[in-house]
Formats: C-alpha cells, structure tokens, sequence
C-alpha cells in the first residue's frame, strides 16, 4: 500500500499537471505524445533542453514521477519548502559524487513511485544532446532488478526556444516524442553496453538536424547575445576568449564575425567567409582545438594559466544550501589545479584533491573536494563555464565528449 506522503504527491502531481497541460501547450506552443506506460514503477529519461523539462515531460506522463534536481535550483528556501512539501524530488549535487542520488532513487522505485531523470545531467550546451556516462546503463540494469521498467522520451525544439546561454527566450514550436519503452526483464536480458546504447540512440538530439530537415524560426530580440559563453574559440584566429556578442553578432577581436539567424544558423556578417554554420559543429572544433594543445599545456611553467577570467564571484555551498561568498577576483586554471586570486586572499584547489568537477545554468561552475567542501564560482561577465570544464577533464588525462 502506497503511503500517505506518496499519495499526497500522486495528488499533487495531478493538480499541477492539470494546470500545467494548457500552459505548456499554448504558451510554450508545445506538441507532445502521451505517454501510457504498461510497466510500474519505471524510470524515464529525457534528453534536456530547457529548465522547463519536468512540465515538458510531466504533462505527457498521466503517473507521478519524482524528479531528479539539481541542488543548485532550490537554494531558495521559501521555494525549496514548497516543492519539497508538494512534489516527489531527488536532488542531485552537481559536481560531487551521485552516491546519494542513486541510493534515495532505489528506495523510490521500492517504494512503487516512478522516477524521472535526464542522464545528461545539464540542458544540452550545443544544441546536441550530451555526453551520457556509461554509469547510466549500470544504474538502469540495478533498477531493473528492483523491478523498474524504462521509458525514453524526446524533446525537440527547446534548444533554440530558450537556449541556456541565451540572455532572452525566443518564439517557436517545441514537441515531445515517446521514442520506447523497456519491460525490467528486457532490460535484464541486456548488458550494460547495450543499455547504454539504447540509452544515447534513443535519447540522440541535433537541434540542427532537426532545423536543416525541416525549418522552423525561433524569434525574438538579441538572439546572438552571450553565445560567448558557449564559444570560446575563434576559427580564424584561434584565439581563446576574444569573442563578444551584440544582438544577432558574434564577433572576434581579430575582425571575423557572424549573423545567429531566426533559424539557429549562421551566416557570414563580414568580409571573411563563414566557416562554420552551427553551435555544434563549432563546438566540436574547438573543443578538438584545445585537445590539439593539450602537449603544450602541459609544458607550461607551474606559474602560467591555461586559461584565467577576471570579474570572478567565489562562493562556498554550506550544509542546508547556505551560500558564502569569499571574495571576488581571478580566477585560472593551471595545468595542475585551479586557483582563484582576490585581493585579500588566494585559494588555491589541487586537481589531485577535486572530487568532482560541473558547470550549471549559463556561467557557473560547481566543484567538490575530497573533503566534502563545495565551492561554485559565478561571473559578472559573459564568459564560457564550458571551457573550463572542457580544459579541465583534457589536464586531468580523460575525455570530454
């Protein structure tokens, strides 16, 4: 038998799904397939887009689910009790380990509550869906033998409708596609290998694809500003960090510049030719770039950085979300560690003691040391959380897909 805080969220979900509905389908011009599961309890995934994906994925799925959330979302205490108190939520801690997560989702599915999650783990950076960890397939496997089915679900559209480096959301359609769903014993029938590539093949998203199959305009005012912090590197110059963005132009120091059309594509602004048309492929260029340099990085004397931003906001995260702010400055990463430099005092975070490493919304970046701190460093400036990110998994001799 259910018990009484589930039913109570059973309820919830229903209300607020019901209010939902006609909110995600005219003012978000959202389409979406149903979603009527045969197996309970499941866990659903998503592809992630938007910060509106638990309305764009709960209104098609007619059973409450809990959701996984990032901590950083509920900082807010007023909001944090609400939704604590009127919806299922699993919080997941950004840039530190998921032991706790995956152990408080198992006792959900035991307890016969369905789970939403998106093994992305962040809205999608470049308009294509991300890395998903080979933890995933393992995690679903483990799910499956506690009896949970698995469901797998799209979202298309929300990439260019609210980019998560973009300062304004645009107009444009979005829709929701039921791709598969997964009986525990097919599940259990299968490696962990081939869960994971049901799980990428079905969870697969190139906005871009998508456009040049079948256009679809996504207006709206300054659709190119702060794209900065999503590309890093000019691909005439080479240069790191000289790219500035104004209404629809992206632009280097060096001259090169283009137009972010109402399509989601470039086209050249000035006199060079355009070479690249989309935030993917860009994107894969430069991130093969930096990878390209790795060898020189790693020569650098002890005291150069591979990469620095001034204008940088350190912060501590304390227990029940406290935020500290210790100061503001420098911030660089080394080829052995990160430091940040304010006027009073420097600290300094050793790559050998960092426990996990992530960025979140539009510029923050979250880190986690072995010792159980937890930092996050904000920005006033328009810079790219990324090529930290992507610079430091390159130094520490692993990948970054």
């Amino acid at each position: 038998m259910a018990s009484l805080r589930l039913l109570w969220y059973r309820m919830c979900y229903q209300v607020f799904r019901g209010i939902a509905t006609p909110l995600v389908r005219f003012k978000l011009h959202y389409t979406y397939d149903k979603v009527y599961a045969k197996h309970r309890p499941y866990v659903a995934l998503s592809n992630h887009t938007t910060l509106w994906d638990y309305l764009l994925v709960g209104v098609p799925f007619r059973r409450q689910m809990y959701f996984v959330a990032g901590e950083h979302l509920f900082r807010n205490k007023i909001l944090r009790t609400f939704v604590m108190n009127c919806a299922g939520l699993i919080i997941r801690k950004k840039g530190a380990p998921a032991d706790d997560m995956i152990a408080e989702m198992k006792q959900v599915l035991q307890t016969g509550a369905n789970v939403w999650m998106s093994p992305e783990g962040a809205r999608s950076i470049n308009g294509e869906s991300a890395f998903i960890s080979p933890a995933t397939g393992k995690l679903i496997r483990e799910c499956a033998e506690l009896g949970a089915g698995l469901v797998t679900y799209r979202i298309h559209g929300g990439y260019l409708r609210r980019p998560r480096w973009g300062k304004h959301q645009r107009k444009g359609r979005m829709w929701g596609e039921f791709v598969a769903e997964y009986s525990p014993e097919e599940i259990l029938s299968k490696s962990v290998d081939e869960i994971n590539e049901i799980i990428n093949r079905d969870m697969y998203v190139n906005t871009f694809d998508d456009q040049k199959k079948n256009p679809t305009p996504y207006t709206g005012e300054a659709l190119a500003e702060d794209l900065e912090t999503t590309l890093y590197v000019c691909p005439k110059c080479h240069a790191v960090g000289k790219l500035h963005s104004k209404n629809d132009i992206l632009a280097c120091e060096c001259g090169y510049k283009v137009r972010f059309t109402e399509y989601g594509l470039f086209e050249a602004a000035g006199e060079d030719e355009l070479l690249i048309d989309n935030i993917a492929s860009w994107d894969h260029w430069q991130r093969d770039y930096l990878k390209s340099r790795l060898p020189e990085f790693l020569e650098y004397p002890a005291d150069k950085p591979v990469e620095f931003d001034d204008n940088q906001i350190l912060k501590r995260i304390g227990a029940l979300k406290s935020v500290d702010v210790l100061g503001e400055g420098r911030f660089a990463i080394y080829k052995d560690r990160l430091e940040f430099v304010s006027a009073n005092e420097t600290f300094t975070f050793p790559f050998s003691e960092i426990a996990g490493f992530a960025f979140s919304l539009q510029m923050k970046i979250l880190f986690s040391m072995k010792d159980g701190t937890y930092y996050e460093v904000d920005s006033k400036i328009p810079r790219s959380a990324v090529k930290y990110m992507v610079l430091y998994r390159f130094l520490i001799g692993k990948e970054y897909y």
